[in-house]
Order: C-alpha cells, then structure tokens, then sequence
C-alpha cells in the first residue's frame, strides 16, 4: 500500500485513473468497511487504483476546538486499510486551509486534478468543503460539472441503531466490548509503540510492554485477556493491565478528565522472550478479568498475576476446545 501525507506528494505520483472514497474512518467499522469493499470493487470492475482520503487526526480539532478520542490512530487505520486490500491512502493533516476550501474546489483540485477519480464514493455521513456543504448527494446533483461520477454508500445498520464511531466509542468507554465488537465487524483492539517504564514488572517476575496509544481510546481500568500481535506477524496470548497501579501510588477517580497522563497500558506476553522497545503492537480484547485492585505489598500483587495468568489460560483452553468441537465431525 502506498502512502502519501500530502497533496503534493499524491500530485507527484501521477495518478492516471482511480477510484476513491474519503472520510476519517474512524475505527474502520462495518460501516466504513461496506463503503471501502465497494471502492475496492468499482475499482477493480474499472482496472483502475484505489484511494482512500483521509485524516491523520479527527477534523473536529479544527471545526469545534475539541475533537473526541479516537478509535483507530492513524497507524492503526493504515494497518487496517492494508489488510482490507487499499492500494493507496492520501494522509492529509486537517487545516484551516482544508477547511476554507469550498466542496466545488475541492471536488476539482484533490478528486479530479490530482487523483484522477472515475468514480468518488462517499458514506451516509461523509462531508466535506467549507461550511461541511458537500456530500454525496451535493455531488450527485452536480454530476455534469465533474468528470467522475459519484455514489453514495449506503448506511449499515444492527437492529435498529445505525452503526457509527459515537456509538463504538461510548461502548468502548462503558467496557460493553462485545457491542464494541459487534459495530466493528471485528474484536476490539487497540494500537501503540512500545515505550520504556519503570521495570517494575520485570522486578515481580512477570515484564511487561508499556503502551503509548498516540491517543487512541481505551476501556475502563482493569486486567484483561488479550491476542497481542508484532509488527512482524507474530502473536502471543497477553495479559493486559489498563490502569494507574494503585498498590504503588494513589490513584485518581476512573472517570477523571486528566486519565490518560496518569494511567499506563502494560501488556505482559506469555511465552515470549526478548526486547519489544520502539515496536508497535496491536492488542486485540478476548476477555474481561477482572477489576484493577489495590494489594497489600507486591508480594500480594505477584501472587494474584499468577492467579490471573491462570484464568486466562483456562479460557483460552475452553475457547479451543469450543473451536475443536464445533469442527469435529459430526
């Protein structure tokens, strides 16, 4: 998959025909995935690139001053857009300048110019252009003013909430991962580079990545069961702890503003030996352990890991033996 953060690098690669969609895309759900299958397939019916339009953080930073935590990073969309199949994503930083432009410009300059689109598709929700004015309809009425065609991507729907990323993202926050999961197509997982801690776990006998997250969102405090996979492929079963280590320093309020500078995702891999420093990781959700717990002493705190190691080993046995059963002949 080919990268390019900004408009002047996708001009440089002389797209000569291409079909594209754009969005932020936040979480890469079900919703998103039916819009991106369908660039994918109009793309391959026409023999031409597809192209995805993004943003590396969420435009509302810029439109309202606040933008909400994201599902999917950056890193972690690209990840996800690979694996769906995009051959390329156009990575634009949201500006005032973006914002300004209005939608008949930038339908010209970035769809029709730059990215040679035959076809743009577009989601329920999609907006862009100054003033938030174009969408697939905006396009669809002004067919004849540009020279690719647009389609508007139909909304997904589970029973009979609309999937979208505020949904997803409030499941996540209220630890109902299993809707999470639902809304996503996927298990819930999160992403994030490797980053040095204090080596306490390695002191207790059971070392563990520290997570930076580049402000992806994460679920509530407590001890998870997890599938952590490298940037090389490999996977190793993990336990994940989200929290602020309250057997060691005073902890502040679960639902406090500040949370994320003061609560650290540590994921101790079972069965892997070496360094992880500077590597990203994704850590997929398999189970729910238990809460995060204050202990007397690190004595204590060693002995309810091993516990804990225990209960996942037990689901994950139970899980495999689901999967065997439900595979045997019968």
């Amino acid at each position: 998959m080919r990268l390019f953060e900004s408009l002047d690098a996708a001009k440089a690669a002389g797209f000569r025909s291409s079909v594209v969609t754009l969005g932020v895309f936040d979480g890469v759900h079900i919703g998103h995935r039916y819009v991106l299958r369908e660039c994918l397939r109009l793309a391959a019916e026409r023999g031409v690139e597809s192209v995805v339009v993004t943003f590396v953080h969420h435009p509302r930073a810029v439109i309202a001053g606040k933008a909400p935590k994201l599902i999917t990073s950056i890193g972690h969309r690209l990840r996800l857009f690979a694996e769906l199949g995009i051959e390329n994503v156009l990575a634009l930083t949201f500006d005032d300048q973006i914002r300004e432009t209005p939608a008949d410009d930038f339908a010209h300059s970035v769809f029709e110019d730059i990215l040679k689109a035959q076809v743009v598709v577009l989601g329920h929700n999609c907006r862009f252009g100054k003033n938030r004015e174009g969408d697939a309809e905006y396009l669809i009425e002004r067919a004849g003013e540009f020279a690719f065609k647009a389609r508007h991507a139909k909304e997904v729907s589970i029973g009979r909430h609309i999937v979208s990323s505020t949904s997803i993202r409030r499941a996540i926050l209220d630890g109902d991962l299993e809707a999470a999961s639902s809304m996503l197509g996927r298990p819930f997982a999160i992403y994030g580079a490797v980053v040095k801690g204090d080596g306490r776990g390695r002191t207790i006998g059971f070392p563990t990545a520290n997570l930076d997250l580049h402000h992806e969102l994460r679920p509530p405090r407590g001890v998870y069961g997890t599938r952590v996979r490298l940037n090389d492929g490999q996977q190793f079963d993990a336990l994940v702890n989200i929290g602020v280590r309250p057997t060691f320093k005073e902890a502040p309020p679960n639902d406090w503003e500040g949370r994320d500078r003061f609560e650290t995702v540590e994921a101790h891999l079972l069965d892997f030996e070496g360094d992880l420093y500077g590597r990203d990781l994704e850590v997929t959700f398999l189970t729910h352990i238990r809460e995060e717990m204050k202990f007397e002493g690190a004595e204590a705190l060693t002995a309810r890991i091993k516990q804990d190691r225990a209960t996942f080993l037990a689901f994950l046995a139970g899980r495999h033996q689901s999967v065997d059963s439900s595979e045997s002949p019968r």
